[in-house]
């Protein structure tokens, strides 16, 4: 343990952690609440707007808060736009439409690709690299997840092209938001990915004629939208801060096993009976996401020239 302060990257891999805990909520939650709205996008809207208002609630109350969007290059505004597209509106509207025409196995294993893609690009883009021992882990990772799942359950419905390509495009994001925390602060790329992409889905919302669905909200139902855009706003800020610290590739695979948590959830609500080979896939996937924490972070910690005794 680092005297005084962690170190940096396992920083990161702490936070990358929660984030997995937090986004295994988030798929147990959401997939109760996408099923009470008619439109996916109205649904997705809502929830993002609750955290779009509680981030720009943040610049009126704190100066520092303000201070962040101070001294931006142009290049910087381009690529806050773009990740506002394509990590805070497109693919939030692509997966949801996706997990209502599809099943919510499907929807987990496909999503949870998004890791091994951010790897590809990292390595590619970023010039993250890594021991094949890691990218053992790696492979373990998706191997459990895939028994853990049921990938046999897996059906190539209609579902399955809006939860691919939200996927490649949330991978997309996660290159673009590394490239982009090296030199302008978390809370502005939070607050323009949240508020700037929330904008997109209103309008789109609007447009489509669903945004009169706001004046008939069931109690039952705005309770959902506060509540996973509270849960949203936890994913958001530990994905962010834990990526600005760490590797793309780390902060993306071990949130992958998030599925553990929601299964979990599943099992204690006895909404249905996870079978023993499941369980093993699970394990299996556990074991991987412990050894790309332990791996991944020393690697980092060497890296970033963080002495030996303070790596235990």
């Amino acid at each position: 343990m680092v005297s005084g302060r962690l170190a940096a990257p396992l920083r990161g891999y702490i936070l990358a952690a929660l984030n997995m805990v937090v986004s295994g909520v988030a798929i147990y939650v959401n997939s109760l609440g996408v099923r009470m709205f008619s439109d996916s996008t109205f649904y997705t809207a809502g929830k993002n707007l609750v955290v779009a208002l509680a981030l720009l609630l943040s610049l009126v109350v704190f100066s520092r808060a303000r201070a962040a969007f101070r001294g931006l290059r142009r290049q910087d505004w381009l690529l806050l736009f773009l990740v506002a597209l394509i990590g805070g509106s497109v693919p939030y509207a692509l997966y949801f439409r996706g997990l209502q025409l599809s099943t919510p196995v499907t929807a987990s294993l496909i999503d949870h690709l998004q890791f091994l893609f951010v790897a590809v690009f990292a390595a590619a883009f970023l010039g993250e690299r890594f021991s094949a021992s890691l990218w053992i882990a790696l492979g373990v990772l998706l191997a459990g997840l895939s028994v853990g799942v049921a990938a046999g359950a897996v059906r190539l419905d209609a579902g399955v092209p809006f939860i691919l390509a939200a996927t490649l495009l949330f991978a997309a994001d996660f290159i673009v938001m590394k490239i982009l925390l090296r030199s302008v602060a978390p809370l502005a790329v939070m607050t323009f990915k949240m508020g700037v992409g929330t904008l997109f889905l209103c309008l789109f919302t609007l447009l489509t004629g669903h945004a009169g669905m706001a004046a008939g909200l069931s109690p039952l139902q705005a309770w959902f939208l506060l509540v996973t855009g509270l849960i949203l706003l936890a994913f958001t800020a530990t994905s962010v801060l834990g990526l600005r610290l760490a590797s793309a590739t780390a902060t993306t695979a071990i949130p992958a096993g998030s599925p553990l948590i929601t299964t979990a959830l599943v099992a204690l609500s006895g909404r249905a009976e996870i079978p023993a080979y499941r369980w093993l896939g699970f394990s299996a996937a556990l074991l991987a996401v412990l050894a790309i924490f332990i791996l991944g972070s020393r690697h980092e910690m060497r890296l970033a020239g963080v002495p030996p005794r303070q790596q235990q």
